[in-house]
């Protein structure tokens, strides 16, 4: 019998390069990665979820101020596709007897639930694309950039 030699393999740093299928034990109906696109990945909502979320920028005016590019009418668009989604929720607080409601949105815990994506989208950007989101353009781990507790907390505690 003949023996098939191998040849040098090179070394890898991470074990994902071994070309390892990963198969979930369910079969889906449809794909859970497209199913959350429908929602967060139109255009503005994961910065306004990042600006309610993490920011803690409540109001409509603030979160327009905070995104340039936006406008009202997409602004009230997206709170109402958030909301009707269960990610944000209206809280009204009346400010004086002589002013009107003052408007407030904060995450619900769905919403809150997108924080983790919010903070690993965070590390890879820090890590692939610091020539554009540092002025040292050097990459930085997420640690370095958050070094409190809590925010590790909020990956963490989702997986």
């Amino acid at each position: 019998m003949q023996s098939i030699k191998e040849g040098p393999k090179e070394q890898s740093d991470h074990s994902y390069d071994k070309e390892i299928v990963i198969q979930p034990q369910v079969k889906f109906v449809n794909c859970p990665i497209r199913t959350s696109l429908g929602i967060l990945g139109k255009k503005w909502t994961i910065l306004i979820i990042r600006d309610i979320g993490v920011r803690k920028i409540n109001r409509f005016n603030r979160i327009l101020e905070s995104i340039p590019g936006l406008t009202p009418r997409v602004l009230s668009m997206r709170l109402k596709e958030l909301e009707k989604e269960g990610l944000i929720e209206c809280i009204e607080k009346e400010k004086s007897p002589q002013r009107p409601m003052i408007i407030l949105w904060r995450l619900t815990e769905k919403g809150k639930d997108t924080l983790p994506i919010l903070m690993q989208m965070v590390a890879f950007s820090s890590k692939w694309y610091a020539e554009v989101i540092f002025e040292d353009k050097k990459p930085r781990k997420f640690s370095e950039i958050f070094p409190q507790p809590e925010a590790r907390e909020i990956i963490m505690n989702y997986i």
